[in-house]
């Protein structure tokens, strides 16, 4: 530092107004990227007024707030002792750092956080954890406002948080073909059974690794399929599911009726064949389903290659009693978890006839199914005539109707025009009649 600059210095920070000064003309030229504009100081006591007096050679103390404008500060210092110097001199000296217009500090901010992630990219030896990481923070991918977040909060947290999900992202279950629970599968990754816990900012990102997966088509072997009307809940269990992880083994269930279970090691699901030779109904979960290869109808001499599946328990329930040497499946309104696993179970090997009521949610499960199966699933006895025979005083409201617009399906088309116009429901629990097996017609 030169000798009239190092004076310069001493003079102003002998006065401690100018640091007022000082800090508001750094501020005011991050934001303009050149010297200019004008400084306003307020709340300045009689003191500090004529310590700037006495360089400005200005009488201040007629102003409430004082303002000087850079042009003034200019001239002032031209008029001084310390004309050779510039103001950016001046500042740079008073403060040990060189003035950052706003850009230039945003561009570093952003080159020191990508040097951060870039290294805790390293500590990642799973390439396919690792792309998805780099999608997250390079191309702002679902889940890069949360690790954003906690850069800002903490990096050394985030730097140990990072890691343990780096590991657990590559032991996903079903990269060993395995299933298990969503806090063991925390446990034996982490250490920490908690770490996943659903709303964390853990779970979301495992979630949004799994949409990437789901998205590249890497080893997620269960097909989450059409997610529209799914609840929040259910679209996070489909997502676990597809990657081996359950978040909840036994209350998840599907009714089932004349079906056996095949274990992976080949052998048959004892308690589902008590139900099947006692020719009762069984409420299947999700951790019987998990262990199971297949699910399969009669036995390998006569086999049904047809399977009913109905919106209603007490349709159900009806057509269990009346054909007995059927197969039955219950829906239960709209489908969880377990009723697409029971689906996926069968193989495609089966004709699926699906019946639900007449109304726009009715449709829009039927369109689900059928969107989801096109080969598979026979949309069953959607017939307007049956419409109107079978016609409520259930009146639509505007929601039901709106939402009957958005039924495409060529098959429900009649059922949903004879809806439009008389905007009435009818309910299966009314149609038992209709309901034949058509292997009993």
């Amino acid at each position: 530092m030169g000798q009239l600059l190092e004076e310069c210095v001493c003079y102003f920070k002998k006065r401690d107004v100018y640091k007022k000064l000082f800090s508001a003309l750094r501020k005011k030229y991050a934001s303009l990227g050149h010297m200019g504009g004008v400084i306003k100081l307020s709340g300045l006591s009689s003191d500090e007024k004529y310590d700037l007096e006495g360089f400005f050679k200005k009488d201040l103390h007629a102003e409430e707030d004082v303002k000087i404008s850079y042009a003034f500060m200019e001239k002032s210092l031209k008029n001084s002792k310390f004309a050779p110097l510039s103001w950016e001199e001046i500042l740079t000296a008073y403060f040990k750092e060189q003035l950052i217009i706003k850009n230039d500090k945003k561009e570093k901010e952003l080159n020191n956080r990508n040097c951060f992630f870039e290294e805790c990219a390293l500590n990642c030896n799973n390439k396919i954890v690792l792309n998805w990481f780099l999608h997250v923070f390079k191309e702002k991918g679902k889940g890069s406002q949360i690790i954003f977040k906690m850069y800002n909060e903490d990096k050394k947290e985030l730097e140990l948080f990072l890691n343990k999900l780096f590991l657990a992202l590559g032991k996903l279950p079903c990269f060993e073909k395995k299933m298990l629970l969503l806090p063991v599968f925390a446990a034996k990754t982490t250490g920490n059974p908690h770490f996943f816990d659903l709303r964390t900012s853990a779970c979301k990102l495992l979630l949004s690794f799994i949409e990437y997966l789901l998205e590249n088509k890497n080893f997620c072997e269960f097909n989450i399929g059409d997610t529209d009307g799914l609840s929040g809940i259910e679209y996070t269990e489909n997502l676990l599911y597809s990657v081996g992880i359950l978040k909840d083994n036994v209350s998840n269930t599907c009714l089932v009726y004349g079906l056996h279970g095949v274990k992976k090691d080949g052998s048959i699901h004892k308690g589902m064949e008590g139900a099947f030779i006692e020719r009762e109904p069984v409420q299947v979960t999700l951790k019987t389903l998990s262990s199971l290869e297949c699910l399969c109808t009669g036995n390998s001499m006569q086999e049904i290659k047809e399977i009913y599946v109905v919106e209603n328990p007490a349709v159900f329930s009806y057509l269990t009693d009346t054909y007995p040497d059927g197969v039955f499946i219950c829906g239960n309104g709209q489908f969880k978890l377990a009723f697409y696993i029971t689906l996926e179970l069968l193989k495609g090997k089966y004709t699926i006839f699906y019946a639900g009521d007449f109304d726009a949610d009715g449709l829009m499960i039927a369109q689900k199914l059928k969107n989801r199966y096109p080969s598979q699933v026979v949309l069953w006895e959607y017939n307007e005539e049956y419409y109107k025979r079978y016609l409520s005083d259930v009146q639509l409201d505007n929601k039901a109707l709106a939402k009957l617009e958005k039924v495409v399906v060529k098959e429900l088309q009649p059922v949903k025009n004879s809806l439009l116009k008389y905007k009435m429901a009818a309910y299966q629990e009314t149609m038992l009649e209709i309901y034949l097996p058509y292997s009993s017609k």
